[in-house]
């Protein structure tokens, strides 16, 4: 069994869950999937980080994002994305990768894990006013594999049991950063 620390800097792909055997454990990504209660009552997929030093606390936000590989995969639309001390994990529940469609509620989701460490700094666009409307995070130069990671919006702050709470802004996402 591969630890923390053995994880090399990125990793990502994707998932075809069986919903009635969650929790279900990556130690590939160091992530945990599990099922938690939406605003409306429904089940909803949920992504943990493993518990580990740095690790807890986290802060998850649900928003809308696409990854960009080095070998050219493209992720988009909705998802999941956990900021902790020491990296971020995040799963995209809606929309596609590399041509396949994603649909948590039928178990189809792509993951991907990093260190915070490995992280350029990030581009933000902004309004006039200073808002960040816009943010790109990409891999160091030179890290293998490469990536990027585009942030568009946050719907909002999502708990631990799935429920969430909408006002969060993509500034506020781009703060648990520092």
């Amino acid at each position: 069994m591969r630890t923390l620390e053995d994880q090399v800097a990125f990793q990502a792909r994707g998932f075809a869950l069986d919903l009635m055997a969650l929790p279900t454990r990556s130690d590939e990504l160091g992530v945990v999937f599990a099922q938690g209660t939406g605003n409306n009552g429904r089940p909803l997929l949920l992504l943990f980080p493993q518990q580990g030093p740095g690790l807890m606390p986290h802060v998850r936000y649900a928003a809308y994002m696409s990854l960009r590989l080095g070998d050219g995969t493209l992720v988009s639309e909705l998802g999941q994305l956990i900021v902790t001390g020491d990296r971020v994990v995040g799963v995209f529940t809606r929309g596609s990768a590399g041509g396949t469609r994603l649909d948590d509620t039928a178990g189809s989701v792509y993951a991907f894990s990093f260190d915070r460490g490995d992280l350029a700094p990030a581009e933000l666009k902004t309004k006039r006013k200073g808002a960040v409307t816009h943010a790109t995070l990409r891999s160091q130069a030179g890290l293998q594999p490469a990536f990027e990671l585009q942030l568009s919006n946050v719907v909002g702050n999502l708990a631990d049991s799935g429920q969430l709470q909408f006002g969060a802004s993509l500034g506020e996402l781009m703060q648990s950063f520092r």
